[in-house]
């Protein structure tokens, strides 16, 4: 775990220098970073058993370049035995089943209804800034002194563990 929170920090100060800037070099560090949260997530999160089989899906509605780095850096991963798999969303509410959604920016709007049809499912929804949890996102990403960081809100992920590793790593737990 401490390797964990090195290699966040690492990543993280490295990457992300200006806090008015969260990009550098022509690469979306944020949505690098996010990738690995996102990622981790599945790790330290404990499934209910039925929702260990098939694949580990990843959603994402919104956030071109997450969806991107996810493709690019997770899609040949495993995450407890089951192959991670990363769905782009459009905007629409037809949206099936998924371990981990990410709802961008440019669907906040969308976020009460999404939130609403996951509140009793093991899906952990996920968005960008800290009023995003009271839309119903079980994780807000928060950009903080320089850094990409996430709030937890855990009555939001109702069907989920979350235990105390994460609850450990977040910025802010609810």
């Amino acid at each position: 775990m401490k390797k964990f929170t090195l290699f966040l920090s690492i990543l993280t100060s490295f990457f992300l220098q200006d806090p008015q800037l969260p990009e550098m070099n022509e690469k979306d560090t944020g949505a690098i970073v996010k990738a690995s949260y996102l990622y981790n997530f599945g790790k330290y999160i404990d499934w209910p058993e039925e929702e260990k089989t098939g694949n580990f899906i990843i959603s994402v509605m919104g956030g071109d370049n997450l969806y991107q780095e996810l493709v690019k850096n997770y899609n040949s991963k495993q995450i407890g035995g089951q192959q991670i798999e990363i769905r782009k969303l459009s905007k629409t509410l037809k949206i099936s089943d998924c371990h981990i959604i990410y709802i961008g920016e440019e669907y906040h709007d969308l976020l009460p209804e999404i939130a609403q049809k996951f509140k009793n499912t093991p899906t952990l929804v996920v968005s960008d800034g800290e009023l995003t949890l009271s839309n119903g996102s079980a994780v807000a990403f928060v950009w903080n002194e320089n850094n990409w960081l996430f709030d937890l809100k855990t009555p939001n992920a109702k069907s989920l563990y979350i235990g105390a590793t994460l609850k450990s790593l977040a910025r802010k737990v609810e």
